[in-house]
């Protein structure tokens, strides 16, 4: 027969400090120390836990995995926009900025190349259809890769529990 015992527990003070180890902020709960101090038959008995969410920890680096993504993303987008632009204004081909832009975004609308024509004025105005196409693919393709990131880093909640017992008397 099991014995049962009438162990009274009463919880008089429980305080949490939340901190996040990577920079020592309260902002995320990647860490937080409990404190609890309880009364039992033997007297006051002072617990603390430290809880460590390696969840939080790793939704953290999927968002800055993310942020890189979408930061080198933008700045393709940005790039080709300005082409489309220095192009629709007929800018001076000569200028070194312009060629830069030119040089450095040609790696980039190789693939979209002879896509479509590419109505120009007398005045050298082009406008640069493919561009445009390049610009909407590669947002595509960007939003489809931070999705991806996230859904490969991102973890189910799951918590690690170290628990510290220190008796008062």
């Amino acid at each position: 027969m099991a014995e049962q015992t009438n162990e009274r527990v009463e919880v008089r003070k429980k305080t949490e400090k939340r901190t996040n180890t990577s920079n020592g902020t309260t902002d995320a709960s990647v860490e937080r120390r409990e404190e609890y101090e309880r009364i039992d038959e033997e007297g006051p008995i002072r617990e603390e836990r430290l809880v460590r969410d390696k969840g939080a920890e790793r939704a953290g680096l999927a968002h800055k995995a993310a942020q890189f993504i979408w930061l080198l993303g933008g700045l393709l987008e940005a790039f080709l926009g300005l082409r489309f632009l220095l192009k629709l204004i007929a800018a001076n081909p000569n200028s070194p900025f312009t060629q830069f832009v030119y040089q450095f975004t040609n790696l980039f609308l190789w693939p979209f190349q002879a896509l479509t024509a590419t109505p120009s004025t007398s005045g050298g105005a082009v406008l640069e259809i493919p561009t445009l196409f390049a610009m909407l693919v590669y947002g595509i393709a960007i939003w489809a890769a931070v999705k991806l990131v996230k859904l490969a880093l991102m973890p189910s909640t799951s918590e690690k529990v170290t628990v510290y017992r220190r008796e008062e008397g």
